[in-house]
C-alpha cells in the first residue's frame, strides 16, 4: 500500500520478511511496475563515440517513483546501473539504459572543406563536420544524434550555419539535433558546417 503526505511517500509493506542478522545486505522487493515505454538511441559524437539507449516512459507520474539509483536488467541479466531523476516537469521520463556498442557513431572534421580567408581587416573561417552513424543491428533503430555549433558572446565575431542536413537548430545553445531512423546493416551520414 501506498500513501502519500504533503512531503513523502510511504510505501507500507504487508508481505513478511524475514532477514538473517548476518551483517551482510539484502534486497526487498517494494514495488513492481509494469511500464510501458518507447525506446531510441541518443549519440553526442563530439562528447562520446557510444551510442545509448534510452527509454522514454509517458505519464510516469502515476507510478510514484522516487529519485535514485537503479540497477538494469535486459531480459532477467544484469547489464548496468543507471539513476532515475523524477525532479523534473516533463510528461515523459527519461531512464538511459546504457551504452550500446553495435551502434558505431563517427564525427570527422572534413579538411577539404575547412578554410581560412583574411579580406582586408576581416577573417572568415569555415568548419565542415561529418557524423556516420553505422547500425549493425539486425533491426531497424530510431536515433536522437546532437551536435553543436559556436555560440558568440561578442558582437564582433559572427557564426553563421552554412549546411545543417535537416537538423533542427536550437539558435540560443548551438545545438544541432537529428532525428533519424537507420536500416538494419545500413549507414547515414549527416554535414554540417559554419
Amino acid at each position: 500500500a501506498v500513501s502519500e503526505s504533503a512531503t513523502n511517500i510511504v510505501f507500507e509493506i504487508a508481505i513478511p520478511y524475514t532477514i538473517p542478522s548476518d551483517g551482510k545486505q539484502y534486497s526487498v522487493s517494494v514495488q513492481e511496475n509494469t511500464m510501458a515505454a518507447s525506446y531510441k538511441y541518443y549519440a553526442a559524437p563530439k562528447l562520446d563515440k557510444d551510442a545509448f539507449l534510452v527509454a522514454y516512459v509517458p505519464d510516469w507520474s502515476q507510478y510514484n517513483l522516487v529519485s535514485a539509483n537503479a540497477n538494469i536488467y535486459y531480459q532477467g541479466m544484469f547489464v548496468g546501473k543507471s539513476y532515475i531523476n523524477t525532479a523534473q516537469t516533463k510528461d515523459t521520463l527519461e531512464i538511459s539504459l546504457g551504452r550500446d556498442k553495435s551502434i558505431a557513431v563517427t564525427r570527422e572534421r572534413m579538411k577539404d572543406f575547412t578554410e581560412k580567408k583574411v579580406i582586408g581587416i576581416t577573417k572568415k573561417e569555415t568548419h565542415t563536420y561529418e557524423i556516420a552513424v553505422k547500425n549493425n543491428k539486425k533491426q531497424d533503430v530510431e536515433i536522437i544524434i546532437q551536435d553543436q555549433i559556436p555560440v558568440s558572446a561578442n558582437k564582433d565575431i559572427v557564426v553563421e550555419i552554412e549546411e545543417k542536413s535537416r537538423a533542427e537548430h536550437d539558435a540560443e545553445k548551438g545545438f544541432l539535433i537529428w532525428n533519424m531512423k537507420v536500416k538494419a546493416g545500413t549507414s547515414e551520414k549527416v554535414k554540417f558546417s559554419y
